[in-house]
Parts: structure tokens; C-alpha cells; sequence
């Protein structure tokens, strides 16, 4: 698993808006601390409700997504290894994950 990887996550069931249920999501760790074998990850879970589109969600492409979507970077969240469904879903690009970080670094208000 790698930074930019579509994983399907086992979110659980949701409380109010939080992700729920098995969706796909982008793994948004960075790489090094993937392979030192961290028991946890961060990463931003994936609808293909593309009607509302939000300002902190960008539109992601892969070979496992069956349908327009879009990353939700507002609902970034740190999950178990043990949620990971399924880990083949592809990889959203250098482009598309550079984004998502960028929004991430907005919304925690990194410099």
C-alpha cells in the first residue's frame, strides 16, 4: 500500500456525517510511514455523489472506481489496517493526491 492507493475501507456504521459503511477511500499517509509498517493510516473516503461538489472535495479517477467521484478531504480520518476490505482499487495519480494534500494543509491550516 502507497500514498495515492484506492483501498476499500470498512467504515462501520456511521454516526451523523461521517463516512460509513465499505466505500473506497485514498490512502493520504506518506509512503515512508507506510513502510515502517505503521498499524494505522490516513485516508479520505470516496463518493460518487458528485452533485453537491464542496469546495474541499477533488474529483478522482481510478481503475477501481465504477463512476465519477470524488474525494471527500473534509472527512479525512485515520483508520486500521483491519478496516482494509479490499487493497487493489488502483492509485489516484501524483496530481489528483497532490490536491487532496493541499486541501488537507487548508482545512488544518498548515502553512
Amino acid at each position: 500500500m502507497r500514498a495515492g492507493d484506492v483501498v476499500q475501507i470498512d467504515f462501520g456504521v456511521p454516526i451523523g456525517s461521517e463516512p460509513g459503511f465499505a466505500r473506497p477511500a485514498v490512502v493520504v499517509t506518506a509512503d515512508a510511514v507506510l513502510a515502517a509498517g505503521a498499524r494505522t493510516f490516513h485516508v479520505v473516503p470516496v463518493t460518487s455523489n458528485v452533485e453537491r461538489r464542496l469546495p474541499f472535495e477533488v474529483e478522482v479517477d481510478s481503475v477501481g472506481l465504477t463512476s465519477t467521484s470524488v474525494a471527500q478531504a473534509h472527512l479525512c480520518t485515520v483508520v486500521s489496517r483491519e478496516r482494509v476490505v479490499l487493497d487493489q482499487l488502483g492509485n489516484v495519480g501524483s496530481m489528483a493526491l497532490a490536491q487532496i494534500r493541499l486541501l488537507l494543509a487548508d482545512l488544518l491550516d498548515i502553512a
